[in-house]
């Protein structure tokens, strides 16, 4: 017998595993197929019901506003948002200038004797903070709008917002979804793709039930060239072009 051989999973929990996780995207699959609401474009399967069809504005005085309604959530003030090690690494490389920017606009709040350390939440996970019942690395500009300030230090530099930005921060509401066997989705929050994500209320947030402002595709291109490059998502405007024109999938 070999020695010290890793115990394999029986075929039946390798296939609860993966029916747990999967077969209730795989359904939703099936049923955008079925209403021709599912392209592809570079081999990447796309929800076109909400990417192309759907429309959003990301304005955080419709949720975050200083005279918000009780129960209005935000993905601003309201979220856990959990970082990976490199994120955490790349926003302490930046810490001097971050805490800078956020001392010039909010600073009795954050003053100079702070560290960036305090802005986060760490044990066996990483998270950003929270302090005033907002992200710790928000602030309020002039007219009361939040403001990122991992974002906006990004545009001072003149750098891609990803190099520093926390990828999660920089996709909302942009989901992709990654099947055991390599294919990947492209979607976004909706209200039918909230609960298959565990996040119900999600679809509830006021920049999503309104559906205001430009397709989705299109207020989000900074989070879509993040998860899949330039090159990708001129090819997806095409696709668009197509589908809107078509009023079905894209050939």
């Amino acid at each position: 017998m070999e020695a010290n051989k890793a115990a394999e999973l029986t075929p039946l929990a390798e296939r609860w595993l993966r029916d747990f996780n999967e077969a209730p995207w795989r359904r939703y699959l099936r049923s955008l197929e079925q209403r021709g609401l599912l392209a592809e474009v570079d081999g990447i399967m796309v929800d076109a019901a909400t990417i192309f069809k759907t429309h959003f504005r990301c304005d955080t005085r419709t949720c975050a506003g200083i005279d918000r309604g009780p129960g209005i959530e935000s993905c601003c003030t309201d979220y856990d948002v959990e970082i990976t090690p490199e994120e955490h690494a790349r926003i302490l490389e930046n810490g001097e200038a971050v805490m800078e920017l956020l001392h010039r606009h909010d600073g009795e709040r954050v003053t100079t004797a702070r560290t960036i350390g305090e802005f986060f939440l760490e044990s066996h996970t990483i998270s950003l903070a929270k302090e005033k019942g907002r992200c710790a690395f928000s602030y309020r500009d002039a007219g009361g709008q939040l403001r990122c300030g991992i974002h906006s230090l990004a545009l001072e530099k003149g750098v891609p917002v990803p190099s520093i930005k926390p990828l999660a921060c920089v996709l909302f509401p942009i989901v992709i979804y990654r099947f055991e066997n390599g294919e990947t989705l492209l979607t976004a929050t909706s209200r039918e793709t909230s609960s298959l994500f565990g996040r119900e209320k999600d679809s509830e947030l006021p920049c999503l039930r309104a559906e205001q402002g430009d397709p989705m595709f299109v207020e989000c291109r900074m989070a879509i060239e993040a998860g899949f490059g330039e090159a990708f998502y001129q090819r997806l405007m095409l696709a668009a072009s197509e589908f809107t024109q078509a009023g079905r999938r894209p050939a």
